[in-house]
Parts: C-alpha cells; structure tokens; sequence
C-alpha cells in the first residue's frame, strides 16, 4: 500500500478544513501541475483581474527566515485562525538616496516570505508523525504512529545506542532551514543531545568552508568569518568590489542590495566580480568583471604583480611614483616579503607577541614569500633587499585527498600546475581568468590609488581549492591599505553595531568533546596559543558521510587524518530542520547508499514540514511547525541592523509541533524534561535573550513593545563598526590573534594545523629549491602562502583544463551553480506561486508542483529545473530554449529544461542549487527533481575540507 492511499482520507478532510478557509489554492492558477492551459494570474487583463480583498484580518508581525541570508518583516494577515496573506515591512521608507537625512529603509521581504501561504498551506504537508517499516528511501514503507508511540520509540532507541556507543556517537546533523535564533530546530535537537550525555561537533558549515577556515588563520581565531564593517561606510569608498557575491539574490542581509545601489547612485563605482551574468550585475554593477569561475586567484596574483611591477624597477630601486608601500606592508603583515626584508626596515617588529619566537621557529626563509612566488624567477625584489631569493616553489602539485580503497581514483598519483616557476603577469593570467591585461592593470591602479572596499560572496571558494581565492583576495585588500580606516575594508560586512546572530538559545554543555583529542596533535604546532583552536576537537561538516561510514574503522574515504582516528562510528542522528543529509551534501547517490545502509547509521530522525530528500531517507520523520505557527525571534543576517519578532499567528497544522515541543516529548520519554525546558516556555527563553540586546543597544522600547511592534531597527545614530580599526591606528595595541600579531600570508601556523590533522604533508616526488620553515625542500601538499591550483573539473579561459581525472572528454562543459532567487538553498523548491515563473515542463511550458498533490514522493515528473546555457554551447549541442535535456556527470544524472542566455559563459552552463533529488538514478533514469547535487561530487577541499559543489563539476548536456 503507498503512503498516499495510508494517509488520503485522514490527511484530505483534516488538512481540507483549514485550506478551505483559505480558498482553494490552486485557483490563482489557470492550470494544473502539468502547466498546460488557463491563464495565470499574472496573465489576467486589467478588465478581468482580481481585486486585492478588503483588510478584514488580524495583523500579526513576524518573519520567516530560512538560510537566504535576508532577516526581513513578514506580516500575516489572519482570519478565522487562517493566514490569509503576507505583506511586508510598512514603516517609513527613508534612504539617504532620496536626500533624507535618515538612513533607515525598510525591512522589506522578497518574493520568498511573501509566497508563504502557497508553502504553509500546500496538501502535501507533514502533518503526522511518520515511522519507517521498510527500507530507508521507500516512501511507501512509511506509516502514521502516535507522538506518544514515536517519542516512547526514539527514547529507547537513543538509551540503547547510548549504552552501546556513547553519547560521542550522536550527532546533531547540521541544519540551516529554521532560522529562529530562539529554540531554532538545530538548536533544540543539539541542546537535548548535550543533556543525554554530549555529541560529536562539527565545524565550518556547507556555505562558507574556506572562508571562514582562511579567517582564522589570516586574521586571527577571534575573527571566525573574515572581518565584517558596517555596510553604510562603503559610502566613503572611491570603489565598491564585490567578489563573487550576488547579493540581489541570496539577499546577504537585508537591504543590501539597495545599500549597493544607493552606493551606486552617490558616485562610487561598484565592480562586480562573477563568473555568470547574475542579478547582481544586471541591478547594481557599473561594471562586470566576468572571470572564469574558479580562476580568481590567477586574476588577483595578476593584479599584485602588476603591483610590484609598478613600484620597484627590474634592478629593484623604487619607482618615482610607487604603488606599494613595503615599510607598511612589513609593519602589518607576515610574509608578503622574506624574512630578509628586516634588514632594510630593523625598526618594525616581527611580531607583536612576545612569546613567539620569529627568529628561528616561526620564520619566512628566502624565497619562500607570497611576492617571491608570484615573481617567479623575476629577481627585482631580491635586488631590492625585501627578498632573499627568488621562487623556491616547484612547478607541480599532488593531492593527498584521494580515496585509497577505489582502484579507479586516480588523484593519488596525478600532479598538476602550481606555477612556482612563473611570473603572475597579466598575460599569463588572461589566458587562466579570462580578463583582458589590459583590464587587470587598470583594476590593480584602483586598488593602489583609490579607497576600495571589498566585499567577499561565497561563490568562489565551494570548489576543490577553495582556500586559495580567500588568502589571495585578503593580501590584496591589506597589501593596498585597504583596510581599518573609513571607505577602506577587505572582508564582508556587517550591521551598524554587530547585532547579526545576536541572540543565544543555550544548547548546554558538550561532555563529549574531551573524547575526541586525539584526532589531533598538538606537538606539530610552534604557536599554540594562536593557532585556532576550533580545529581540535571536531570534524569538517562535509566529512560526515566519511565518518558515517567510516567513523571509528580507521579509515577515510579520502585520506583524511581526523576521520581515520575519529574514536567512534556515527550511530545517531537527529536532523531537525535540514536538508542537508543527502539533497544538500555533493554526490547524493553515494551519501543516500551510506545511510541507507543501517549497519552505518543506526537512527536517523527528521523533524520538517515536507517529505523532502532528507526525510525519505530517515527511521522517523516528525511534523514541525512552520515559522508562523510558533514563536521566535531572529536578528540580522551577517548585516540587517535588526533584531525581529517572530510571533505566532496561527495554530500548527495537523499535529504539527513547534521544534521546542517535539524534542520535549522525547526528553520527557527520557526523563529530562524538567532539564530541558527548565519549566520555561519559548517566549521565556526569547525573553531572557531579547531584554538584554535592547537594553544593550539602548533601543527604546521594552520586551513587550517590542513583541508588538515586532521590530527593533538600528538607525544612523549607532554609526559604524570596524574590527580592524584599532589594529590600523597602533599594530603594537591592536595587535592581532595569530602567531606574528599581524596579517599571516604565509601562514605557517595553517600547515602546522594541517599536519596536527594527521595529514602527511610531504610529497617526496616534488623537490623545492631551498627549504620552507620546516627546513625541507620536500615538495608539500598544502604550503604556507595562497597560490594559483586549477580546480579538479574546471577549465581556464584558453579552453585548457588540468583535468587530473581524465573527465574532460566525455563531459567536455562544466557546471556553475548558483543560490538562486526563488529559493532559499532547497526552501521553497515545493512553492508552486514561485516554480510556474522558473520552472517549465517537457514542453517548455510553465510547470509547478501541485498544491494539491498527496504526501508520497519527493518529485513528480514533468516539473523540471531550469539550466542555463550559452548560444554557442545550445547551437553545437541543437538544443533550443525549453527544450528538455538531461544533465550528467561521472556521478550521476538529471533533467532540466533548457534557457538559451548570454548569460553564462561558452563551456559554462549553469543551475540553480536547492533542487529536490527524487532518487530516480537507482532505477536508471535521470532525477526528475533536478538537484544538482546528483551530479556534484563528495571529495573535499585541499585544506580545509570544506564543500565543493558550486563551480568544480564536469558535465555533458544533451537533449532528452
């Protein structure tokens, strides 16, 4: 029996009860899920058009945030306990663009939360707790038990596998869709886990690996993400560069994307840096800079050696109008130059902590610097006595994450391109990035003579060397003083006083942590006490499908050090408000065959509103309530100058639980109710967080006010936040949290990290020309300054490609995915008022998933995801636009239909990430859900072993 003809009848009359007070919700449309007929809404004359109803309702002031990076006002119009519809923030609009003294705009939703009606009340809801009685994946082996009988159940299963395990065998997996900051689902699942006894941890997440990894280690370990400023001092910038962030789309605060317009419209030139023509570069750009994606870091080595060539002549005397200053690089960072520049400059301290010896331990040797090895065998700045020789670094680069038990990866012994021998001129780098020379010594003149602000997006660094763009782009920004003074800064933004993730739900004690010391050793490092210590304990967030299968054996699927000496197999999980177990995760068909298999991953319990990739996949899936129909509270999003209420308008649907009720019921199975709520409801535990923050933040109003306002907003008066502010006015007071106290290019102490990983980081057929700190002239896998590696399955501008794998011939395009408008990552991908704009049968027609579709299977057929295509790729390939093709790479395959665009470069075809996998692959056919994930892979990063899914997979597109 399917889970549709289970669930038909009791799901139909009860959830028909509240939708009927709704209206119908298909009737906005003039079709059926196919999209074969009728107008839509959209396509109704003047004459015929619907009239906005009369406001009749209650208005209840809220926000549903998902992981869109916008924290916006989302207003419910209720009536007769039902949410009629949404509309967004009303107060005063006022913008400095319009002459206004005030700077203070809306807090406006976009098309997402105002969409939410068609989501809330869509029939193929969750409403009942649901237990597995077959395989995992089978959605037909699901029945509806009782809360009683699933909390009772899971209670059990978790006190066994405790006995059995340990609590360090539990795992709350990581999950961004609930974006409450108050007993988010996340939050509550982790703090029950801690109570039980304690979890294992993992660290980074699936958005921003390398750029948080490289933060800590550059900036210091107090700066978790790289260095945020206030958004409003861009307006004192000559140059706005935004790299490889479409913030139009994945919103990265609220208002931002209006912030970079007004920016715009007052003077300053704002550059866009991406490798699609996104909607960030249709809105905002004066000008695109359109690099190959995965190619930034030959682009920005350019810029820095056109730099130097613009300061120091070839026999190294200064030029009479230079454009780098070496006394204030040397005072503020570590290894841009050798350790032989203190020679000319005795007076700058090489390093700000005393405890940290810069003599012989913690050194730059010759020619081993950034600037030694984007010179190459140009000697100018030996004879300028700021280096000690000229590149040491070798011509090629091995990789160490390899899976050893597959004798068809061949990664284990292949070598590619490192360039340690090449000067980075913009010519060379033209041929890799694509950006004229003529483009890039104009580009670096900006930075060496305007006010330039640079923000970071996250696009360029989800690939195989993802490290590398990061390290690059900071030098750039520190290098030409940008940074710590007004209208100058490298990093992201921020909110006027940092407010954003603000508010705390206490998720308790983690007594398992000291279980896992020894995935690391702490004998490799020379600076301890500044080097990040969020390493030691915990795992990188993509690893966990190497650590559900392998965890405890002493192996790895891809050679890493952590896994193969993680003390525990992963016996637990409890995935509440995710869909990153397998949709979200690279190569969904591996990760769905490791957790299928229960030997692996004995418990999995997911709590979400939908039968999405993830829940199919889980023992228990659990009814959660939807952000309107629960109680919470969010601040911004990296910037938002808010902090929101989020108010409950309406009642669960079903038997939908807020997420904090859920994990009650199975606390109280395992008699620690009373330590977990300790006797609070959620609106005590949102006061507790809130008074605090407005008090702090002399807001105004009291916690009651704020409730019914449901917003606190900071206005021009709380000025502007920079972080490195006070390193720029005195290094010696300011100094930073790394082992020198200033910037580390060549950071000796992420190798040292990397090695205490139980990485072996030598590779013996690859010989220096002189020895690194370490006093080797071994070849490495992962060196100490950020160089220029070719992405696993990418390709350079020339149509070359280092294709270590040999995929080139039979999938000759690469795929770009991008975070895109109507979804926020997989979020939304269900809403039928956003799929019939985007989305299109295999007729070209617009398509959505039905509304009145029953709970069963992921997808339905013909309701397919767009993919991007340049003409030229369309025309040898002769597919049109809406044409259905099928998309597939070494790992898998997918339909889509086709749009025909200038828009993405020739070999670069590109999809929008957030697709729901259906799991059609395992019966031979291509996914109908159009995950793109299906197609991306599993292996990691080099260094930090971060997700690798946006620019770096190999594909062949064809009509189908």
């Amino acid at each position: 029996m399917s889970l549709k003809d289970k669930l038909n009848q009791v799901t139909r009359r009860d959830f028909l009860k509240g939708v009927s007070a709704v209206g119908a919700t298909a009737a906005v449309y003039g079709c059926g899920g196919s999209g074969d007929g009728g107008k839509t809404y959209m396509e109704e004359d003047e004459e015929n058009r619907l009239t906005p109803p009369a406001i009749t309702e209650t208005v209840v002031a809220g926000a549903a945030p998902h992981n869109c990076g916008g924290r916006c006002v989302t207003k419910a119009y209720v009536k007769d306990g039902v949410i009629k519809r949404f509309v967004t923030d009303e107060t005063p609009d006022l913008n400095i663009v319009n002459g206004e003294s005030e700077d203070l705009p809306q807090m406006r939703a976009c098309i997402r939360c105002r969409s939410n009606t068609q989501r809330f009340y869509r029939n193929d809801r969750v409403l009942y707790p649901l237990k597995q009685t077959g395989e995992r994946g089978d959605v037909n082996g699901f029945v509806r038990i009782s809360w009683e009988e699933v909390a009772t159940e899971i209670a059990a299963k978790l006190t066994s596998l405790k006995a059995l395990y340990g609590a360090k065998s539990f795992s709350a997996h990581y999950a961004s869709g609930d974006g409450s900051e108050v007993a988010g689902a996340a939050s509550c699942a982790s703090r029950l886990l801690n109570i039980m006894g304690g979890q294992m941890t993992y660290r980074n997440d699936y958005s921003w690996p390398s750029l948080e990894h490289t933060s800590w280690f550059f900036f210091g370990q107090n700066f978790y993400f790289p260095p945020g400023k206030s958004r409003q001092d861009a307006f004192n910038s000559d140059a706005l560069f935004i790299w490889s962030g479409n913030f139009a789309e994945s919103i990265w605060g609220t208002n931002t994307a209006w912030y970079i317009q007004q920016i715009k419209e007052k003077g300053t030139k704002v550059f866009v840096i991406d490798g699609r023509v996104s909607q960030t570069v249709v809105s905002h750009a004066s000008e695109h800079i359109a690099v190959v994606p995965g190619t930034d870091a030959a682009l920005v080595q350019a810029i820095m050696h056109e730099l130097i060539v613009n300061t120091w002549n070839t026999d190294g005397s200064l030029k009479a109008d230079p454009w780098l200053d070496a006394e204030f690089i040397l005072r503020y960072t570590h290894g841009f130059f050798d350790d032989e520049a203190f020679t000319l400059y005795p007076a700058i301290a090489k390093t700000y902590h005393a405890d940290v010896d810069r003599s012989t331990d913690y050194i730059v040797p010759d020619g081993s610097s950034l600037s030694a090895y984007i010179m190459g065998t140009d000697d100018r700045l030996v004879q300028a006595g700021l280096n000690g020789d000229v590149s040491v670094y070798p011509s090629q680069i091995g990789y160490n994450n390899y899976n050893a038990d597959d004798p068809n990866d061949n990664l284990k012994d292949a070598l590619v391109s490192v360039y340690g021998k090449v000067a980075k001129t913009p010519e060379w780098a033209e041929s890799i990035c694509g950006i004229p020379a003529a483009k890039i010594r104009e580009l670096a003149e900006i930075f060496a003579k305007k006010k330039v602000t640079l923000w970071f997006g996250g696009g360029f660094q989800r690939q195989s060397e993802g490290e590398q763009l990061p390290l690059n782009g900071y030098t750039l920004g520190v290098i030409t003083k940008n940074f710590g003074e007004p209208g100058r800064h490298v990093g992201v933004y921020t909110d006027r006083q940092p407010l954003s993730f603000g508010v705390t739900f206490p998720t308790g004690t983690n007594n398992a942590y000291a279980d896992f010391t020894g995935i690391y050793d702490l004998s490799k490092l020379t600076a301890p006490d500044y080097t990040p210590a969020v390493t030691r304990s915990s795992y990188p967030v993509f690893l966990w499908p190497d650590i559900a299968k392998y965890g405890g054996t002493g192996k790895s699927m891809w050679n890493d050090g952590q896994v193969k000496n993680f003390p525990t197999p992963m016996k637990a999980i409890l995935n509440f408000g995710g869909n990153c177990l397998v949709n979200q995760c690279g190569d969904y068909n591996t990760v769905s065959g490791i957790i299928k298999d229960r030997n692996n991953v004995e418990l999995i319990v997911t709590a979400d509103q939908f039968m999405t990739a993830s829940a199919k996949f889980s023992d228990y899936v659990l009814p959660a309530a939807t952000a309107f129909e629960k109680e919470g509270a969010c601040s911004g999003w990296l910037a938002g100058d808010a902090l929101i209420c989020m108010n409950k308008a309406v009642e669960p649907l079903g038997e939908a639980l807020p997420d904090y009720d859920i994990v009650a019921k199975i606390a109280d199975k395992l008699g620690v109710l009373s330590e977990y709520t300790e006797g609070k409801t959620v609106d005590d535990w949102r006061k507790e967080a809130i008074e605090p923050l407005l008090t702090a933040y002399n807001a105004g109003m009291t916690y009651d006010e704020w409730k019914e306002k449901g917003l606190f907003h900071m206005d021009s008066s709380y000025g502007i936040t920079d972080p490195l502010a006070a390193y720029r006015t005195d290094p010696h007071v300011g100094a930073l949290y790394t082992p020198t106290g200033k910037f580390e290019i060549y950071s000796q102490a992420m190798v040292e990290d990397y090695e205490a990983r139980f990485y072996d980081n030598d590779d013996a057929r690859v010989t220096l020309e002189g020895p690194l700190h370490d006093g080797k002239t071994t070849g490495k896998f992962v060196y100490a300054i950020p160089m220029v590696i070719p992405m696993l399955e990418g390709s350079f501008a020339d149509g070359s490609a280092a294709d270590p794998q040999g995929y080139k011939t039979n999938y000759p395009y690469c795929l770009n995915g991008w975070h895109i408008y109507y979804r926020s990552h997989s979020t939304h991908s269900n809403n039928a008022y956003i799929n019939e704009v985007f989305k299109k049968d295999a007729d070209g027609n617009s398509a959505y998933l039905d509304p009145e579709r029953e709970l069963g299977e992921v997808w339905d057929n013909n309701v397919y995801e767009p993919i991007w295509i340049n003409p030229a790729d369309a025309v040898a390939e002769g597919i049109l636009t809406g044409d259905r093709v099928i998309v597939e790479s070494p790992r898998g395959s997918i339909y889509a239909t086709a749009v025909v665009t200038q828009r993405v470069r020739a070999g670069w075809p590109a999809m929008g990430q957030g697709g729901w996998a259906n799991g059609d692959n395992a019966d031979g056919k291509p996914d109908i859900g159009g995950a793109i994930n299906v197609l991306t892979k599993l292996r990691p990063s080099r260094i930090c072993q971060g997700m690798t899914l946006g620019a770096d997979t190999r594909i062949n597109i064809r009509k189908g």
